[in-house]
């Protein structure tokens, strides 16, 4: 299909006119635009003055080259296919064969489609209802590759070893539901999905730097320009009070100015958060207030050229992604955003032995159960309890290597 020779502003404004259209949010079609403005600049420091797909390319390629595979990289390459989907004038779906291509049996797959108006029928989204069509279809086709091709074959040994084939254990659930409806709707004689065990997602330990990186991180910030200051002040709010990127982005003049304490209504859990102002946090505010530029928002931290809108989450990101890359810090599979900060402001309270209990409170979180969350950070004491666990045996060895019947 041939492409449709659009500026800059007229693809992009098309663009976000078609996520608009779909269905995406306000948030979502914001960090497109921005995402969009990056790679439009990008291209006229280049000598690109229309957008093609190669020109897309081209972009992708330097910055890969750059800066790796990162998760903003992969955010770029998601918006770059969407700018080629419009100049082309078409829709491709992005993520919906991930990585994976099944072929199954007339049979097997006339019992998929079938699954699928049933599973619409009962008022389930077309979201669910395409995941549930790439969980069964993996299924099926690792059974059809067990030369257990219709229903009547089935049995407890190749649903088995099937199910450990599917190595997205996260699927199996979907797997187990699907095993219930061939028995209840299929003629299955036997319901198999207590076959299927029950999976979990494990909890991931969260990112986390130590005090020596959190303060290279802070001092490779060039706080004699007015972006600088600002972010410095940001960055701060993170790593010395623990607040989230939400919070910080929302905070009003009326809130800092002439105040040694914080008194807000936390974004994410609805509860009021009082924190004292932090010597150092309060300097930053305040020196970079003094060379804030005018602007008709009240917002404290607002972007560094005109017209001075309020930041995103995403302004802050892409500021601590900057200061990490200046600071030499390895993060290696760490997390790069603010959330990073605020998990290590709880590790560090936690090693110098302050009760989960305070941290709790410091980080605004309403339920106890938060507790748990920052014991996960606790490694090094959690380690000393830490066992072996026991070779399989009996049934469960009969599973793992599908032999149960």
């Amino acid at each position: 299909m041939q492409e449709q020779n659009y500026s800059f502003l007229e693809l992009r404004t098309a663009l976000l006119k078609k996520l608009g259209d779909r269905g995406c949010t306000p948030i979502t079609i914001t960090g497109y635009r921005y995402l969009c403005n990056s790679i439009f600049k990008w291209l006229s420091n280049n000598g690109f003055d229309r957008y093609t797909a190669e020109a897309g390319n081209r972009f992708l390629q330097c910055y890969q080259s750059e800066h790796g595979e990162n998760p903003y990289y992969f955010a770029l390459r998601t918006v770059v296919q969407r700018l080629n989907d419009i100049s082309k004038g078409s829709w491709s779906d992005v993520h919906s064969d991930k990585g994976k291509h099944f072929c199954l049996p007339n049979t097997f797959a006339e019992i998929v489609d079938r699954y699928c108006s049933w599973n619409e029928s009962t008022g389930h989204t077309s979201g669910t209802i395409k995941i549930k069509r790439y969980a069964i279809s993996w299924f099926l086709d690792v059974l059809a590759k067990q030369n257990c091709k219709s229903l009547n074959a089935l049995s407890p040994a190749c649903i088995a070893q099937a199910c450990i084939k599917v190595t997205n254990h996260g699927l199996w659930g979907e797997i187990r539901l699907f095993l219930t409806y061939l028995s209840g709707y299929e003629g299955v004689k036997s319901d198999y999905s207590t076959i299927i065990p029950h999976y979990s997602k494990p909890h991931v330990i969260p990112s986390i730097y130590s005090v020596e990186e959190i303060k290279r991180i802070e001092e490779a910030i060039d706080t004699s320009t007015v972006l600088g200051k600002r972010d410095y002040a940001m960055i701060l709010l993170a790593s010395r009070m623990g607040m989230r990127s939400g919070d910080i982005m929302r905070l009003t003049i009326e809130d800092v100015l002439n105040k040694t304490a914080l008194d807000i209504i936390q974004t994410k859990t609805g509860n009021i958060l009082h924190l004292p102002l932090i010597s150092e946090v309060k300097s930053a505010i305040d020196d970079y207030l003094s060379v804030r530029p005018k602007s008709q928002t009240n917002m404290v931290f607002i972007n560094a050229y005109a017209p001075y809108n309020p930041i995103t989450t995403a302004t802050m990101r892409t500021a601590l992604r900057k200061y990490i890359r200046l600071a030499g810090i390895d993060s290696g599979n760490r997390k790069r955003g603010p959330h990073a900060l605020r998990a290590s402001l709880a590790s560090s309270m936690v090693n110098n032995d302050i009760s989960y209990e305070t941290v709790r409170k410091i980080l605004g979180h309403s339920s106890n159960n938060a507790i748990k969350h920052y014991a996960r950070i606790d490694v090094e004491n959690l380690r000393k309890y830490s066992l072996t666990p026991p070779p399989p045996s009996d049934r469960f060895f009969d599973f793992l290597y599908g032999e149960v019947e």
